[in-house]
Formats: C-alpha cells, structure tokens, sequence
C-alpha cells in the first residue's frame, strides 16, 4: 500500500528558516506513514495542511501535484 503525502506549508520567512527546518526534521520523523513534504510559500500567510491519498488520485493530478510543489519550491529560492 502506498503512503498518503502530508503537505505542510509553512509562510516564508528568512528569520525563522532554524525553527521552520527543526520543524521539518520533527515531523518527519513522527509521521512515518506519510511522505512528508513541507515547502516554504510566499503564497500563505500562515502554515497550511494537506493531504491527499496517492492511491486515489489519477496520475496526470499527481504530476500536477508535483508540478505545484516544484512552483513552490522555485519561488522560495527567488525570494
């Protein structure tokens, strides 16, 4: 069986990367049973939660998924 992925998404904010990346290494370690992704987003104003089941979504929204991820992720390193 797959595991769900839990999306975390935390505000980006320079000041806080050490409690933010604390943060990520804590949850990871907690949450064995999903694939935990934690991006910092210049889009949400305070930290958003997602999940979704791999298993029931189609391929084309999971490369969608990973498209949103990787949009995020670039946007971070822009800023």
């Amino acid at each position: 069986m797959s595991k769900p992925i839990f999306v975390v998404r935390f505000p980006y904010s320079e000041e806080k990367r050490d409690v933010y990346l604390n943060f990520v290494k804590r949850i990871s370690n907690q949450l064995t049973d999903y694939h935990v992704l934690a991006p910092m987003d210049n889009s949400v104003e305070r930290v958003e939660f997602e999940c979704f089941n791999v298993k029931d979504i189609p391929e084309t929204e999971i490369n969608e998924i990973k498209d949103m991820i990787s949009n995020m992720l670039e946007e971070t390193k822009k800023k």
